[in-house]
């Protein structure tokens, strides 16, 4: 019951927190003003690197290059705070405490999981703090520090659960069958559809948008929904073949003498950390198809290409997006082509972003 108070106090402060953020965001800005003063004739005729604000742009590049550091200093200090909680024998010590004080195996395996994600949150809780601070910095956020740790105990929680969960089921599974690894495909499958479909709509709307441009998210918010099946799959396919991939090489290397498959998840999840930085660029680039067809579609129903670009030029100065991407940034933060691409496939005319 206290947890649950306790959960229940994280969420409704967060509502508090994040009502504050939306009552920022809808304030109409000078950003507008110099958007909606824009042609459609200019719109339709000039590449995106002429339309958007150059002092946001400029801000939105610098924003891109220390948020690829603070992503890649998390997985780093994820996986090496695992790997030394494994090659310390830290792994198989908390093993060990928590069979003497719990009787069922289940409980064990549990409550492993869990304590394994909460290393990893709190060895990548500086960084989180530093892309947190980034945003603030930049105005792109106006929550209040506390309000953002107590959303960061809140996802820890989860995390905790959602990690013992996973731990229990394929622990259980490969100790009851040698097939368990297709009851975990097909498990993972399922999940990232399920996710797919609970997980918020890519459906962003702006302060000062037009009633054209909301017509024009709206429509890509449909395509969207289309494509929804197919990219969870595909996600999930990616999280199967690496997941094997920190499986294949925690099996290279030599166990411990206090190892067991208990004790060895610390390893497999610390090479789960690395891995990622090789996924997540993998993923990226097979998803960015998907917006410029959905780009099309939306602009085959609405018929209006002016407010299409328009609704993206707002969308980058607004949100800092870039226009013309780094190879970086391509890699780790987007998972959609460069604003440049789009307007430049919109208008058919070339992007004028440097190769």
């Amino acid at each position: 019951m206290r947890l649950a108070a306790a959960v229940a106090l994280l969420l409704l402060l967060g509502a508090f927190a994040m009502r504050g953020v939306a009552t920022a965001a809808g304030r109409p800005s000078t950003l507008d003003v110099r958007i909606d003063a824009i042609s459609a004739h200019t719109l339709l005729s000039e590449p995106a690197v002429l339309l958007a604000d150059p002092a946001r742009q400029a801000a939105a590049t610098r924003r891109a290059h220390w948020t690829v550091f603070g992503f890649v200093l998390t997985q780093i200090f994820q996986a090496l705070a695992l790997f030394y909680l494994w090659s310390s024998g830290g792994a198989a010590a908390l093993r060990d405490r928590l069979r003497r004080r719990l009787r069922s195996e289940w409980a064990v395996r549990f409550s492993f999981g869990a304590a394994l994600a909460l290393v990893a949150r709190l060895a990548a809780f500086f960084p989180a703090f530093y892309l947190y601070r980034v945003d603030h910095v930049l105005n792109l956020t106006t929550q209040l520090t506390r309000y953002w740790v107590l959303f960061w105990l809140f996802h820890t929680f989860v995390a905790m659960a959602i990690a013992g969960f996973i731990a229990a089921v394929v622990l259980w599974l490969a100790s009851r069958t040698h097939q368990w690894y297709v009851y975990a495909i097909g498990g993972i499958l399922a999940a990232s559809v399920v996710w797919s479909y609970l997980s918020p709509s890519r459906l962003r709307t702006f302060a000062g948008s037009t009633p054209a441009e909301l017509r024009f998210v709206t429509a890509f918010a449909q395509g969207v929904q289309h494509d929804q099946l197919s990219i969870a799959l595909i996600q999930g396919g990616i999280i199967i073949v690496f997941a094997a991939l920190a499986v294949v090489i925690a099996d290279r290397v030599r166990f411990r003498r206090d190892d067991d498959p208990l004790s060895r998840l610390t390893l497999v999840a610390a090479l789960l950390a690395v891995v990622y930085l090789a996924a997540v660029p993998v993923r990226n680039s097979v998803q960015r198809s998907y917006d410029l067809a959905d780009d099309a579609y939306a602009i085959a129903f609405t018929d209006d290409p002016a407010s299409a670009v328009r609704a993206l030029i707002r969308e980058g100065d607004q949100h800092m997006v870039e226009v013309c991407p780094g190879t970086a940034a391509m890699l780790f933060l987007y998972a959609e082509p460069g604003l440049g691409v789009r307007v430049a496939a919109i208008n058919h005319v070339p992007s004028s972003c440097p190769r």
